[in-house]
């Protein structure tokens, strides 16, 4: 068994590119830098989360749309308060059990609200695909080692945010409760590597969802030049969360 395993999250175009709909500023580098990571370093095997969405998720603006037929501003924020008054209605009535069932998944965890993101990572498109110059380290790494690249999706269901790897928002659905198999095959390395996009968002969920389950004595270490928040989220905030779990902060130099 390899000693150590790199878990590399998000790294698609709509987070990575310029061009992408919700664009990470520093991921292109982020990239870069993991790519020539990925190519120098001897690395046991590699597990890379692909976030995956339906244009229509309760996290979409088309989900939702006002007695004007507008739909909200991405970055909008609507809680149950604002669903209750129907500033904001779903726009298909079909959805709305679903929709208390996220509702109550999210006060159970003190979710305060639904963010609305730009469309993203919608599966067959573009922003889905994984950054080009990673698929070429991700070549040369699998060339050298003869190992395959093992593939996380998360995010299919469209009635509950996914930040983390591991879990959804609401985890009670079969797809986004605990992913006991990753933890699983994770936990059987001596040290185990994050990187990926968006630290705010999807990679200090994915760490937290990870070390607050971890049983195993283990080195859980955090690529910090390869990450970075969504525009106007707090880098040092997300790093302090992480730092209360003993993660070790690492760089590629």
């Amino acid at each position: 068994m390899t000693t150590n395993a790199l878990v590399i999250v998000d790294p698609q175009n709509d987070f990575c590119d310029k061009k992408g709909s919700l664009y990470v500023e520093g991921a292109e580098q982020d990239v870069a830098r993991l790519s020539a990571y990925i190519k120098k370093e001897n690395i046991g095997e590699i597990f890379i989360s692909l976030d995956s969405h339906d244009a229509c998720a309760v996290f979409h603006p088309v989900f939702w749309v006002n007695d004007a037929g507008e739909h909200p501003a991405p970055f909008t924020q609507i809680t149950y308060d604002v669903f209750e008054s129907r500033e904001w209605k779903v726009a298909s009535e079909n959805n709305i059990p679903f929709l208390l069932r996220t509702f109550r998944a999210m006060s159970a965890k003190s979710v305060p609200y639904i963010m609305i993101w730009p469309e993203h990572c919608v599966v067959s498109t573009w922003g889905h695909q994984i950054a080009a110059p990673l698929q070429d380290a991700l070549i040369q790494w699998r060339d050298k080692t003869g190992l395959s690249v093992r593939y996380v999706f998360k995010g299919e269901n469209p009635y509950t945010e996914q930040f983390s790897i591991f879990e959804g928002v609401d985890d009670s659905y079969p797809e986004t409760s605990f992913n006991d198999t990753l933890a699983s095959r994770l936990s059987r390395f001596g040290e185990v590597t994050f990187a990926g996009e968006a630290l705010s968002h999807c990679v200090v969920e994915s760490v937290l969802s990870y070390v607050q389950r971890l049983c195993v004595p283990q080195t859980v270490r955090l690529l910090t030049d390869c990450t970075s928040p969504v525009g106007g989220f707090n880098r040092k905030e997300s790093l302090d969360r992480l730092s209360r779990y003993s993660v070790k902060f690492v760089t590629t130099d």
